[in-house]
């Protein structure tokens, strides 16, 4: 196996990693970073293609970096050996993660409803949707929909929110009219959570499954198009100061109550 010592931020290699801050980057070559041990794991064990592996060299003969090292290598991938230096350029966090691994991105060509699907329309914080999709995972849902135009997945604050479900979690994109066409048929219950004159109390609502849950943009919520296209909208009561909740926050309370059914 041929593994690369690298101690310059100079180099080629370390340079393409750093690129991947950019969502044109990670769009013009369909690639995307993950941090830490767990994560890249988490990346190797469900069958994602890792092309690049970075690590620590004092981690150089930890047993966990071997299947890493040899998914990389079979994938026709680059192993790293770098320092101190080398990782804290690499890294956001002030304690940078001894472990990067830069992953092909894999999009979802349909998810299978079995008991819950989440679409999100037009979000637009990574943090919040990478949390999302952590919540999708434990709760045991069936994947993520993304409709228009939402941020990246595969941004590197998404993946860190998703705590390593996104390798886990199926996820699409959708057209706005795609999505509508595609409801219109679905057998099931499909429900929003927006503010209209047909919003009801959200624990008003029989969640048959499978579900599909439909949450809008952080600070419009869902379009008007989206919104009249829904045959349930439903709210969280506000019962103190506050008028809303975090999109991420809400989206758990809406899974826990449909998982009750």
């Amino acid at each position: 196996m041929t593994i690369k010592q690298v101690t310059s931020p100079a180099n080629p290699d370390i340079k393409a990693i750093r690129a991947l801050e950019m969502r044109k980057e990670r769009k013009a070559t369909g690639l995307f970073v993950a941090e830490g041990m767990r994560h890249v794991i988490e990346g190797v064990d469900n069958g994602w293609e890792l092309m690049m592996l970075a690590y620590h060299e004092k981690l150089a003969n930890r047993n966990e970096l071997e299947r890493p090292k040899r998914a990389c290598v079979h994938n026709g991938g680059t192993v790293l050996e770098v320092n101190d230096l080398v990782l804290e350029k690499l890294s956001h966090k002030d304690n940078p993660q001894q472990v990067i691994g830069v992953f092909k991105q894999r999009l979802s060509n349909g998810i299978e409803p079995k008991r819950c699907i989440v679409a999100l329309e037009q979000v637009r914080d990574p943090g919040n949707l990478g949390t999302i999709i952590r919540t999708v995972d434990a709760i045991g849902a069936d994947g993520v929909v993304l409709i228009d135009q939402c941020c990246d997945p595969f941004s590197q604050e998404a993946v860190r929110a998703s705590m390593g479900s996104l390798f886990a979690v199926p996820v699409m994109q959708m057209t706005r009219a795609e999505f509508i066409t595609h409801i219109k048929s679905f057998k099931g219950t499909v429900v929003g959570t927006h503010l209209t004159a047909k919003t009801v109390d959200y624990r008003e609502v029989e969640y048959t499954s499978p579900t599909i849950l439909v949450m809008g943009n952080e600070q419009a919520g869902l379009s008007p198009e989206l919104a009249e296209a829904l045959p349930h909208l439903v709210k969280l009561p506000m019962n103190g100061r506050a008028d809303s909740l975090n999109l991420a926050i809400a989206t758990g309370v809406m899974l826990y109550k449909i998982a009750e059914n």
